[in-house]
């Protein structure tokens, strides 16, 4: 058995086999960027125990071949990558930690040369600790002390904003209702919000893509980065009415007996895709 895991071509194979892992995390990471990732109901244990068990499956194969040009190529490559992870889905660190782990360990432990490891984490360290001082500085500057919450039946109890519409409960189970919140062709849909900031605040409506989501068996992907706001002018506490008209057009109301209003929603009038939504811009 020594002289088997002994054998250098059984390490060049494992270190070969790691890239799978990096590729893997490289992949999860660009699917971030472009949508949310969100964990079925249910499947959570199931999805994290397999991630932090094939991290840290990887981590041991990493260490087994750290003297292979591929696992030290592997091992410079995944500090960068997870930086980026870390952006895309600042806060989910169960997401986060596993590979982290894996390439900080693999990143010292690895055959690269001293004077390499010097350079290159003097320059990781300056990449996270300046890119996270970055992050947090324009978060601030383009949300401010601003708090945006979906309202729908999903409201958590014992929380201001759910104090705030439990009364209507009944008209918010009906009208966030999927089939009442997609357009008649099934291109859009819209959902309301609670916004708190400095000033009154407001309820916000919005329209996104709907039909854009990809769903997985652990997970789904949904779409983000294009949303058009109808109304922002709507008032804390007052659920406005809100419906599809046809497919192109949807009708608000903000207060009851209020003024209606029609809005056209199409692809010409719907914002481009933004990309950098993780630094607050939307």
């Amino acid at each position: 058995m020594l002289n088997f895991l002994s054998n250098i071509w059984v390490k060049r194979t494992v270190a070969v086999f790691n890239i799978m892992y990096v590729g893997i995390i490289t992949m999860l990471t660009y699917a971030t960027f472009l949508y949310t990732l969100e964990i079925n109901e249910g499947t959570e244990g199931t999805f994290y125990g397999i991630y932090i068990a094939a991290s840290a499956l990887f981590l041991l194969l990493m260490i087994y071949s750290r003297e292979q040009k591929v696992t030290c190529i592997m091992a410079m490559i995944l500090l960068p990558v997870v930086f980026c992870l870390l952006l895309f889905n600042m806060g989910n660190w169960l997401l986060i930690v596993p590979p982290f782990i894996v390439a900080l360990v693999a990143f010292f432990v690895c055959g690269v040369g001293d004077t390499a490891k010097v350079i290159m984490g003097t320059i990781y360290l300056l990449l996270y600790v300046l890119g996270i001082v970055a992050y947090i500085v324009m978060n601030m500057l383009m949300t401010g002390n601003s708090t945006e919450t979906l309202i729908d039946i999903n409201l958590e109890p014992g929380t201001e904003v759910y104090d705030l519409y439990k009364s209507s409960a009944e008209k918010i189970n009906i009208m966030t209702d999927y089939k009442n919140t997609v357009s008649p062709d099934g291109k859009y849909r819209f959902y309301i919000a609670d916004v708190q900031n400095s000033f009154k605040g407001s309820v916000n409506i919005y329209v996104v893509p709907y039909g854009q989501d990809k769903d997985l068996k652990f997970f789904k992907l949904r779409q983000k980065g294009i949303k058009k706001t109808i109304s922002s002018q709507g008032k804390r506490g007052i659920i406005p009415d809100v419906g599809w008209l046809d497919e192109t057009h949807i009708f608000y109301r903000l207060v009851d007996g209020g003024d209606e209003h029609v809005s056209e929603v199409n692809d010409s009038v719907m914002p481009k895709k933004q990309y950098l939504g993780f630094l607050g811009l939307t």
